[in-house]
């Protein structure tokens, strides 16, 4: 497939920046992969964004598009929050120059690998080690709940601490979940149910089989799993992620619209340009 920017640059910057977000409803970004920008309650935070090259040992890039624009480049934002140690959800490449450009910013991560950003230059106040399970509270009333992802299994620290975590955030009458690098579980959906109602889900859907096994590539769930994951957990949109970006891990997110169209008809869902922005709004009673 072909993958272009419908936004990048100062342009994308800009709209990050300068977007107001009105009270009750939230702002999104697709900027590739697992990253998903986010802006409302007064806050700006990330998922997962990795703006850096991708390189295989010989040099050559794994990336199939260029990133938007650097960490050096985007200010004004106050926490990024990573699922896990795999260098397109955790890149100190990424990672530093955002720290150098936000002073302030806070970064979450699975308790098991704050040292991964403390040995690698993060200053050590400004990392959260998440578990699950273990609510963290942000600024403005905004929160974010862990909540473990089996990648493609539970795999846990000699401390009983989740290596690998999806987030849900609430914030300003709005839930979204932000799922990292997961299959489909039991446990999963049962760990989901005590958040009734989430306004925005963003799962992955590039799969796995066995010929990427034998390239040591780790696996999601795929496109007709998330599509029933979609409704187990009733989810109000949800947006496929986590297949375009990495050269030999990708999927057609056109499957997932069609088990979306054929199996759960009536459910919403959106599959988002580069560097597009989507708005949801606070279902208030």
């Amino acid at each position: 497939m072909k993958y272009a920017w419908y936004k990048k640059g100062t342009e994308l910057l800009n709209d990050l920046k300068e977007t107001v977000v009105p009270e009750h409803m939230m702002a999104f970004w697709y900027i590739g992969q697992m990253g998903m920008a986010v802006k409302g309650a007064g806050i700006t935070l990330c998922f997962d964004p990795v703006l850096n090259d991708l390189c295989s040992p010989d040099g050559t890039s794994r990336r199939n598009y260029e990133p938007p624009f650097s960490g050096e480049e985007w200010t004004g934002l106050d926490y990024v929050i990573c699922s896990h140690n795999h260098a397109d959800h955790i890149n100190l490449k990424t990672l530093l120059p955002l720290q150098q450009a936000n002073p302030s910013l806070q970064f979450i991560v699975p308790a098991p690998e704050k040292e991964v950003l403390t040995d690698g230059g993060i200053r050590p106040e400004a990392v959260i080690g998440a578990k699950a399970g273990e609510v963290i509270f942000l600024k403005n009333g905004v929160s974010v709940h862990p909540v473990a992802a089996a990648h493609e299994t539970y795999v846990t620290d000699e401390n009983g601490d989740q290596k690998n975590l999806g987030y849900v955030l609430e914030a300003d009458g709005i839930t979204m979940y932000h799922a990292g690098d997961t299959m489909v579980t039991d446990r999963l959906i049962r760990d989901l149910e005590p958040f009734s109602r989430i306004d925005l889900a963003c799962i992955p859907v590039n799969g796995v089989d066995t010929e990427r096994h034998g390239r040591g590539i780790i696996g999601n769930m795929d496109c007709r799993d998330a599509a029933y994951f979609a409704w187990r957990i009733g989810a109000d949109l949800t947006v496929p992620m986590h297949y375009d970006m990495v050269v030999g891990n990708g999927e057609d997110p056109l499957i997932f619209a069609r088990y979306m169209q054929e199996m759960y008809t009536g459910k919403k869902y959106r599959i988002m340009q580069l560097g597009e922005m989507g708005l949801v709004r606070a279902r208030l009673l």
